[in-house]
C-alpha cells in the first residue's frame, strides 16, 4: 500500500519521536490482545508500569548522538541556576522545545520577553525524541478507524486534521530556519508492505472507511493487491508555570499518573545498504506488518544509511517483556538480533546484494511514554495527578496564577 500524501516526510536528526507512534500502537494492541500471558508474566507488567523510575544515567547512545548537528548544545547548561522564572519546561525534547519556542517567537512579537528555564535529567534531547526511528508518520487510515470508534466520525475527521496540520507545521518551521535544515525533514513517499493476510484484509477495510466518510483524506492512497504490494539537582527555580513534557519519565514528577503512563521499549538500528539496494535518495520509508507486530524503515539521502526498527514481538515474552521497562541503557538480545537480519530477508538478496563491511552501525534503544487508552494527556493536571498543594500569590500584585 503507498500513501503519496505530501503529509509523510522524514525528520532524522533533531525532530523523531519516533515517530510512528500509532503504528507502535497498533502493535502493542495486537500484542495485548493476541498473548494469552501467564498470570505472572501478567502481574510482573502491571507491577512495572505501576512503578517509575527516573532516566538512567548512563544509556545507549542513539545514531543520532553520534554526531549531533549542534555538539555544543549537547551538554550546555547556565553557570548558575536561575533564582526565578516565569515558566520552568521540564524536558527537552520535541514537546518541551517545541513549547518553549513556542512562547519565546510569539511573545517576542509583543516585544515581551518571558524567563524560561528549560531543565533535562541528562543531556539535551537525549529521551524518546533524541532516540527516533528516522520518521514521523501518520497514517490516515490506521488513524481514523481507531479514532471513529472512539469518538464519533465528526470529531475523527477533526482528530486526524489536527494530526495532519501538525505535521505540516512542522516541515514550514524547518524550512522557514535555516539552522534546523539538519534535521533533512522532507516529504517521503510511504510503502505499507503486509505479510498476513488477515491484516492485509483489515487494512483494505480501514482504506475503503476512510474514502467513503473523509475522501479528501484518502484521495493519495493507493492499494496494490496481486503480485505488486507493495527538582533539578543544583536547587531550586521559582516559577509562575511548570510544564511536563517528560514523556514515559512523567510519573516520577507526578505520582498521580503511575500506571497511566508508562514506557515501552522500543529498539532502533542503523544500517548500511547492501551493494544492490536502490539509491531513492531518501525518499521512501517502508512499513513491513505482520500478523502481530511490524517493522518500519527509512533511508536517510546522502548517505543512505537505512534506519530500522520494530522487532516488538521477538522479545522472549512476546513483547510483554518490553511494557514497563525504563532502561533505555540496554537492548533486548532476541530484538537485536531480529533486527540485524530483517532488511536483507525482507528485501530479499536480489536487491540487496552484498554487504558493505559492518550491517550494523548502531543499534539503540528508547523509552516511549504510553497511556492505557493510548491517548495524550494535556491540560493543567488537579492534585490527584501532582499530589501537592497549587500555591496561591502573595498579592493580587504579584499574581500570575501559577499551575503546573
Amino acid at each position: 500500500m503507498r500513501d503519496n500524501s505530501p503529509f509523510h516526510f522524514k525528520a532524522s536528526s533533531f525532530m523523531g519521536q519516533a515517530n510512528c507512534i500509532r503504528r507502535i500502537c497498533l502493535d502493542l494492541s495486537a500484542v495485548i490482545s493476541e498473548l494469552s500471558p501467564t498470570k505472572h508474566s501478567f502481574a510482573s507488567l502491571l507491577a512495572r508500569i505501576s512503578s517509575v523510575t527516573p532516566p538512567v544515567p548512563n544509556p545507549s547512545i542513539s545514531y543520532w548522538q553520534e554526531d549531533p548537528p549542534f555538539p555544543n548544545l549537547v551538554d550546555i547548561q547556565s553557570p548558575g541556576l536561575p533564582t526565578t522564572a516565569d515558566i520552568v519546561v521540564i524536558g527537552s525534547g520535541i514537546s518541551g522545545a517545541s513549547l518553549a519556542y513556542t512562547i519565546l517567537t510569539q511573545f517576542d512579537k509583543r516585544g515581551i520577553s518571558p524567563e524560561i528555564v528549560l531543565l533535562e535529567a541528562r543531556d539535551l534531547c537525549s529521551g524518546a525524541t533524541g532516540r527516533n526511528g528516522g520518521h514521523i508518520k501518520c497514517s490516515p487510515y490506521v488513524e481514523y478507524a481507531g479514532l471513529k470508534a472512539r469518538f464519533g466520525v465528526e470529531h475523527a475527521k477533526k482528530l486526524l486534521g489536527f494530526q495532519r496540520r501538525n505535521l505540516a507545521a512542522i516541515l514550514d518551521l524547518v524550512q522557514q530556519n535555516e539552522a534546523l535544515k539538519a534535521s533533512e525533514a522532507r516529504e517521503v513517499q510511504t510503502v505499507d508492505v503486509f505479510t498476513d493476510e488477515g491484516m492485509w484484509v483489515k487494512a483494505k477495510k480501514m482504506v475503503q472507511e476512510l474514502r467513503q466518510d473523509a475522501p479528501d483524506m484518502a484521495e493519495d492512497i493507493v492499494v496494490h493487491d496481486g503480485t505488486e504490494a507493495c527538582e533539578t539537582p543544583r536547587g531550586q527555580i521559582p516559577a509562575a508555570y511548570v510544564v511536563h513534557a517528560t514523556d514515559a519519565f512523567a510519573a516520577n514528577l507526578l505520582p498521580g499518573l503511575k500506571g497511566k503512563i508508562f514506557p515501552v521499549r522500543g529498539h532502533i538500528t542503523a544500517q548500511n545498504p547492501g551493494t544492490l539496494f536502490p539509491k531513492l535518495g531518501g525518499a521512501r520509508s517502508w512499513s513491513f506488518i505482520h500478523r502481530r507486530g511490524f517493522d518500519y524503515v527509512s533511508q536517510r539521502p546522502g548517505r543512505g544509511e537505512l534506519i530500522a526498527g520494530g522487532g516488538l514481538v521477538q522479545s522472549p515474552e512476546q513483547g510483554m517483556d518490553e511494557f514497563g521497562i525504563w532502561r533505555d541503557d540496554r537492548t533486548c538480545f532476541a530484538i537485536r538480533a531480529y533486527l540485524d537480519g530483517l532488511l536483507p530477508t525482507m528485501f530479499g538478496t536480489h536487491n540487496w546484494g552484498a554487504d558493505t563491511g559492518a550491517r550494523v552501525k548502531r543499534a539503540w534503544t528508547g523509552c516511549m511514554g504510553f497511556t492505557p487508552d493510548l491517548l495524550p494527556y494535556v491540560g493543567i493536571p488537579d492534585q490527584k495527578i501532582t499530589q501537592r498543594k497549587v500555591p496561591t500569590a502573595r498579592s493580587s500584585k504579584d499574581a500570575k496564577h501559577p499551575a503546573e
